[in-house]
């Protein structure tokens, strides 16, 4: 049977995700700084795609809105063990189908998302690396619209700007104006969670109100992606290979350090030759 290709950016993200958790240093990052870094700089999406940047990061994390849409078309303890746990299971037989159907509209979005989702559209270079995890701890979760209103004033983040000018100049300088309805301002912030509270980061419940939330950030990525010239996403549209490439050349490499035979034979016929 041939797959819905509904499925395809979905499970081209999971296999990255999985890739990245196999292969990243088996050693704290405490000590191990440079290390860490240095695998982030060429193997994290966001990182590659501007340069190896490190204060690169995801403006919509995918995960959030992939487990949420799974527990609103079954139920909260669909999800167990954590992130890479659930993705691991989601990948096998036909998961995918039994948990995200085909046919269910907010699933077509979702794929959509997650194509959109992992260009340059959806990357954006913090002031500090701090932010990367400071932005994703509660109350704040990820979500842009909190992040964004946080970063005015006296709010949690302002600390990150030299000031309110530098703020703004750094949210036109990362095109990040299309969050404001009208000029940048605190109360101007786009309300895309649909819960009528730009500190709440989830949309209210039912299965329609996660499609709004989804098609708001839909519209964003198509909105900014057209701040980029056709050169930045030409150069940055070579990610997809570089990963896959790097990650067929990685899972050879196990493959030899595990003693398989039909690798070790392949290495043997190209020394050969």
């Amino acid at each position: 049977m041939i797959e819905n290709k509904v499925y395809e950016p979905i499970r081209k993200k999971i296999e990255e995700w999985i890739d990245y958790d196999v292969h990243k240093p088996d050693v704290p990052y405490r000590g191990n700084e440079k290390v860490h870094d240095e695998y982030r700089r060429w193997h994290d999406r966001d990182c590659i795609l501007t340069g190896g940047d490190l204060n690169a990061d995801t403006m919509f994390s995918l995960w959030r809105p992939l487990a949420n849409t799974i527990i609103r078309l079954h139920d909260k303890n669909v999800i167990q063990g954590g992130k890479y746990k659930f993705i691991r299971e989601l990948m096998k037989d036909d998961n995918m189908e039994k948990y995200l159907p085909a046919g269910q509209p907010v699933v077509k979005k979702l794929s959509l998302l997650f194509e959109l989702g992992m260009g340059r559209e959806n990357v954006f270079l913090l002031p500090d690396r701090e932010l990367n995890s400071v932005r994703g701890r509660r109350p704040y979760e990820d979500y842009m619209p909190v992040f964004l209103l946080e970063s005015f004033g006296d709010g949690a983040f302002a600390r990150y700007w030299q000031n309110e000018e530098d703020y703004i100049q750094w949210i036109i300088r990362e095109h990040l104006e299309i969050f404001f309805d009208g000029d940048i301002a605190p109360g101007n912030i786009k309300d895309l969670s649909g819960a009528g509270d730009i500190r709440k980061s989830f949309a209210p419940d039912g299965i329609q109100a996660m499609e709004h939330m989804i098609d708001h950030y839909i519209g964003i990525l198509q909105e900014r992606r057209k701040c980029f010239t056709a050169e930045e996403l030409k150069r940055a549209g070579t990610i997809d290979d570089m990963i896959r490439k790097g990650s067929r050349i990685q899972a050879f490499n196990d493959r030899i350090v595990n003693g398989e035979p039909e690798a070790i034979m392949q290495i043997k016929d190209v020394m050969e030759d």
